[in-house]
């Protein structure tokens, strides 16, 4: 059986097939905003090549919010951690809590035993709705350069984030310089929704159009400010 791409970004690790099949069976799909760590967390998923197919193994979630560094340039961010096993192969595969729903899509494993890391469900579902109402999804775009308190940890930085997304840079023109963004402000909200980690700003985006408009709150020298941005295409790479 072939499948078409219909959506693939190899930032996060994600793609969107299609395939030409009728009545195939499904797992629902969790929300994982509501996780806590102690909760069971089971790893579906073909590790170390086709011999070991549907391989399932069972732990907790272990951490959230997590981001590990893949390579020299790239860090995987807000991951969920857990230490049901996850080895190559496994990639793609669900992550499955108690009551069988799919809270997060499995993609790395750390060095170390059990620590494995998969990628919140919910940062999909904008996406995987926008194709089956219209067949495609296009990302929106604000044109800043952002961190949150975990990547900060990984780089040289005076930076320190308590709350909140921090702006470290604009691109003149684009969404967030025609809103009156600027580095080192603070992004605290998304449509009054508290955002604390990239994943929950993505998440958001995601939920958008090019042309819509959120409302952005944000802080700037200790002081809170609100501004209206209208989205944009994201630019072909």
């Amino acid at each position: 059986m072939t499948a078409q791409i219909l959506w693939q970004d190899t930032t996060l690790d994600m793609a969107v097939i299609k395939v030409d099949a009728k009545n195939l069976p499904y797992v629902e799909l969790g929300d994982s905003d509501k996780i806590d760590v102690g909760e069971t967390a089971i790893a579906i998923g073909n590790p170390l090549g086709l011999r070991y197919e549907r391989t399932v193994t069972q732990g907790i979630v272990s951490g959230l919010n997590r981001s590990i560094r893949v390579s020299e340039r790239d860090i995987m961010e807000d991951l969920i951690q857990t230490d049901a096993a996850i080895n190559p192969g496994n990639s793609g595969g669900p992550l499955i809590n108690s009551e069988g729903l799919i809270i997060g899509i499995n993609t790395a494993k750390a060095s170390a035993e059990g620590l494995g890391f998969a990628i919140p469900v919910n940062i999909a579902k904008p996406i995987v709705r926008q194709l089956i109402e219209e067949g495609k999804f296009e990302a929106t775009y604000m044109g800043i350069g952002l961190l949150d308190r975990e990547i900060a940890g990984y780089l040289d930085t005076n930076i320190v984030i308590k709350k909140g997304i921090y702006i470290t840079s604009v691109l003149a023109g684009y969404a967030a310089d025609k809103a009156g963004l600027k580095p080192e402000d603070l992004i605290t909200h998304v449509d009054n929704i508290e955002v604390n980690t990239m994943i929950k700003f993505k998440s958001i985006l995601y939920s958008k159009k090019p042309g819509d408009k959120v409302t952005i709150r944000y802080e700037r020298e200790n002081k809170t400010y609100e501004t209206e941005a209208t989205l944009m295409a994201k630019p072909e790479e």
